[in-house]
């Protein structure tokens, strides 16, 4: 059974215990040995006939991955109204966003992260139902089983992975008729609404059709057009899933999803009136989004020594972006489609001390980046591009359990790259005080790279039939960022010199402990990231938006979590997270940032939750984090005091309905998600109250 506590922290515990009547073995990787149905001497020890506990490391065995992993059970996510990946960000340790608007957050972890919204690579892939998505433009996230966020470098999990990475799973159907209505009104005149319903088609068949929809006029008062809904929103999401059980064995999932969002974007203003949620341009604004993915995954055990996970799919977005006029004196915006499309296969197994792992991942993703900046007649440039990446890499990793209590880990990755920029042209014009006009094209740019990645972890986990579970590991990465091109420069000769590869040797260190009767937990992680080209969003002296590189920065730290169950119906928790994250060599424009903080990154974080479950259908649940002094991304002129978000919920079950009261940011903190050098910035979301009822059938 899975011990997945509801409160904020114990999330990192998504402790997977197996009670085996036949067989009791150590820890054996992705696949658990099975028992020899006639065992031979020796062996009967370890297959003896009665009820035991044993960790078998698989996607759900977060106790024994080595590596800072929060796992958000569905019920949480529903249950602290984390809507985007921005809200579940910073209600983490060491993890944080930045946000031009509402539903286009870009998450940073241990200070890496942000420049994705100039080039295409992602610091943090988000990956949902196996496939790598377009996560800048995601929108809503919703009926999903569960989300790992996985900080640090990832080699062996299909996309490369170089701050980390965000793996979410959406809810299997049932085997029986039924399903879930729910309705919601809060704060800012949020109206939502989201049905699920599980279809049985036949004895190993079903299918769950999720639909819904949402509308508010967003938290920003217009004083210019006397509006409080030029943030506003509307979206329709769904998600259509099947699951075919077939008679070998396999299982066959198969997932279609649809977000589809209009929204105004008066965001940007001065900080001033930012922080009081005001506003007063001239124009709402556009903040579109369109996005649909599939994806078809196949899941076989053959044997011990053979397992099959295959995932393939793609999706298609469209994200339309207009920023009001009055915010730059000028019409500036976008149309960004984009196309991707690939999959990983990957084959595991177990036999004697050795577990295998190894697979193959492939994605080509295709994108045209327009960008308009018009403040004619003194000045206009209009630049347009399609950047293409073709992605292919192949991982291995071997467990070699070389006694009862130590594991080596070595893994491998090589992986290619191969991107280009082709269709490039880069418009100037102005008429006052002087006319020119300036046109520039550029024939297809390509950039390529091939490289190796290694890996090795030594892992400790004793096997013992009283007292604590523990484990713990040290682990070395080689973490790898291909190059690119600035698609948005406004000069042929910025966006034909691609930016460099980042690298970086990332360091770990942790143990964890766990209660076998689930009184308690705890886990303690340091790290140290050295990192050479490190990819920086600025602007150079003609203007220009472009990704620079930092020639030595690093990033260290801590992440410490424990939970604690006095009684059966309370459960506290909490997590400390500190990092520092800095520029070592860092000269640009004529600026040395050496020795600064990495934008983005509070040095500290920490959290306390508790949950209780009194009986009678009744559950309070309350949590606080508090968030240190940050310098706000992409501009390091504008700073985040330190800040304090407090979160709840109280809500009562019966048999078929609930009903729940909710609020967020209940202290009514008032910070920023994002600041420009110009002076601009963008507020995040007030307090928010709520009702929530439902129903289930």
């Amino acid at each position: 059974m899975s011990k997945t506590h509801p409160s904020l922290s114990a999330i990192k515990y998504a402790l997977l215990v197996v009670p085996v009547l036949d067989c009791a073995t150590s820890p054996a990787g992705w696949a658990a040995p099975l028992c020899p149905e006639h065992p031979v001497s020796g062996q009967t020890a370890a297959c003896r006939k009665q009820a035991e506990e044993v960790v078998v490391r698989s996607r759900n065995a977060s106790f024994v991955v080595s590596s800072s992993l929060s796992r958000l059970s569905g019920a949480v996510l529903k249950e602290r109204h984390l809507d985007t990946l921005g809200d579940v960000a910073e209600r983490l340790p060491n993890v944080s966003f930045t946000s031009t608007t509402q539903a286009n957050p870009v998450i940073i972890m241990r200070g890496l992260g942000g420049a994705e919204d100039e080039g295409s690579t992602l610091y943090v892939p988000f990956v949902l139902d196996g496939i790598p998505m377009m996560s800048l433009a995601l929108g809503q996230i919703f009926d999903l089983d569960h989300m790992d966020v996985t900080q640090g470098p990832e080699l062996t999990k299909g996309p490369n992975a170089f701050g980390g990475m965000v793996l979410a799973t959406s809810r299997d159907p049932g085997n029986k008729f039924g399903g879930s209505l729910d309705f919601e009104y809060g704060t800012g005149n949020r109206r939502r609404a989201v049905m699920s319903n599980d279809i049985p088609l036949g004895p190993n068949t079903a299918l769950r059709v999720t639909v819904g929809g949402e509308v508010a006029d967003g938290y920003v008062s217009n004083r210019f057009l006397d509006r409080k809904d030029t943030a506003g929103w509307h979206s329709w999401f769904g998600r259509l899933k099947l699951l075919h059980k077939d008679s070998a064995g396999g299982e066959w999932r198969v997932s279609l999803h649809h977000v589809l969002n209009h929204g105004g974007n008066d965001y940007f203003t001065s900080p001033a009136l930012a922080l009081q949620h005001e506003s007063v341009n001239t124009e709402r604004g556009v903040n579109d989004n369109d996005y649909w993915a599939g994806s078809a995954q196949y899941h076989r055990m053959f044997s011990r020594k053979m397992i099959v996970d295959v995932a393939l799919g793609g999706n298609a977005t469209q994200w339309k972006s207009q920023i009001p006029e009055s915010v730059f004196s000028a019409r500036t915006g976008f149309t960004m489609p984009t196309r991707q499309a690939g999959g990983t296969v990957t084959l595991s197994g177990s036999s004697g001390t050795l577990d295998w792992r190894g697979g193959i991942f492939g994605q080509e993703m295709m994108r045209d980046t327009p960008y308009l900046f018009d403040m004619s007649p003194y000045y206009m440039s209009n630049t347009t591009a399609v950047l293409n990446n073709a992605n292919v890499a192949g991982f291995a990793e071997l467990v070699w359990r070389f006694s009862p209590s130590w594991r080596l880990v070595p893994s491998f990755r090589v992986e290619h790259n191969q991107w280009s920029m082709s269709r490039w042209s880069g418009l100037q014009t102005a008429s006052m005080p002087d006319a020119y006009s300036l046109l520039e094209k550029l024939p297809k740019q390509t950039a390529s790279r091939t490289v190796p990645l290694p890996g090795l972890k030594l892992e400790y986990h004793p096997q013992t039939d009283s007292g604590v579970m523990q484990f713990g590991w040290l682990s070395y990465t080689r973490a790898y960022m291909p190059p690119g091109f600035n698609p948005h420069a406004v000069m042929a000769a910025t966006a034909q010199t691609p930016f460099d590869a980042s690298y970086g040797n990332n360091l770990e260190v942790g143990y964890r402990l766990h209660d076998r009767k689930d009184k308690w937990s705890a886990e303690i992680i340091g790290y140290s990231n050295l990192i050479s080209n490190l990819q920086v969003l600025a602007s150079n002296a003609n203007g220009e938006s472009v990704v620079a590189t930092a020639a030595k920065a690093h990033t260290r730290g801590m992440e410490l979590n424990a939970t604690f169950k006095p009684v059966s119906t309370l459960t506290l928790s909490g997590f400390l997270g500190l990092t520092y994250a800095g520029y070592d060599r860092f000269v640009f424009g004529g600026q040395n940032f050496s020795g600064q903080q990495l934008n983005g990154t509070p040095k500290s974080s920490f959290g306390l939750s508790g949950t209780w479950t009194p009986g009678d259908g009744w559950s309070v649940n309350i949590s606080m984090v508090r968030r240190g002094r940050t310098n706000l991304y992409p501009s390091s002129t504008l700073v985040n005091d330190p800040y304090v978000l407090v979160d709840a919920q109280i809500e009562k079950k019966w048999r078929w309905w609930n009903i729940a009261i909710y609020g967020r940011n209940l202290a009514d903190a008032r910070y920023l998600t994002r600041g420009l050098a110009t002076g601009e910035a963008v507020a995040a979301n007030p307090r928010l109250l709520g009702l929530r009822v439902g129903m289930t059938y």
